[in-house]
């Protein structure tokens, strides 16, 4: 007797080595988690000539070829097949894949002046990530970390002391500014978007990066009351707590805010 296929997931998050470490889908899994729904985490099939990806086909003769309806380059990616038989979406960029969920989930903005400003936030937020990762890896991007650590060392602890600062005391006027203080939406709207969930994440991979001897407790030193109330109003939401005590949560891995 003939079985049904498989009913595939509505949402999936495509990234790298699900379950070993956060790196940029973190900021995919966040948002999902915080609405509550099922998704799956896999990097099956990425990689190799005939992957989703065209960043890792390895020639160009591979990446034209036409594999996917959306042609993708690197991951994060978001593939969204809703049940309701509405149309499906599969994009990379992390930028992209958070505004797009903030359409779907409900953390959109609400007007054209809240999405400017969330917008805004999302892009440095993701500056500042890039930025911080760039720095552990001075020699070149594309090594790891520990083959260029005593350089990616110097280098980090030079962002912390410089660069870093100049993002959060930033982020700290931000935060301030809108509705009174911290606890709020960052995007000056009454509900969160994923702009908040951008700069919580980076602010949560200061914390577990930084704050440390070896980078002389920057985060404690840091004195921005307002996105410290910040950070700790994102991070008591009830779904995202739940998650950071589950075992779908995976540790930072500790070298390069990843």
């Amino acid at each position: 007797m003939a079985t049904d296929p498989p009913v595939p997931p509505e949402w999936t998050v495509l990234y790298h080595a699900p379950g070993k470490f956060k790196g940029r889908g973190e900021f995919l899994r966040l948002m999902l988690e915080d609405k509550g729904v099922s998704y799956v985490n896999t990097d099956e099939n990425l990689y190799g000539p005939d992957g989703m990806m065209d960043g890792f086909r390895g020639s160009h003769e591979a990446i034209q070829k036409n594999t996917l309806s959306f042609p993708l380059l690197f991951p994060p990616a978001i593939w969204h097949r809703p049940r309701d038989g509405g149309e499906e979406v599969l994009i990379n960029q992390s930028a992209a894949c958070m505004i797009y969920l903030g359409d779907v989930l409900g953390y959109a903005p609400s007007s054209a002046a809240e999405r400017a400003r969330a917008n805004a936030v999302l892009l440095n937020a993701m500056d500042y990530i890039a930025e911080g990762r760039v720095s552990f890896h001075p020699v070149k991007n594309t090594m790891s970390y520990n083959d260029q650590k005593e350089e990616g060392d110097k280098s980090s602890k030079e962002w912390c002391e410089n660069r870093m600062k100049n993002f959060l005391y930033h982020f700290n006027k931000v935060v301030a500014g809108q509705n009174g203080g911290g606890k709020a939406p960052v995007a000056g709207g009454p509900n969160v978007t994923y702009a908040d969930f951008a700069l919580f994440h980076v602010l949560d991979a200061t914390v577990s990066q930084f704050n440390n001897e070896k980078y002389g407790h920057a985060w404690d030193k840091f004195d921005g009351t307002a996105l410290k109330e910040y950070y700790l109003w994102m991070k008591e939401r009830p779904n995202l707590q739940a998650y950071f005590q589950s075992d779908r949560c995976t540790p930072f891995a500790g070298d390069s805010m990843m």
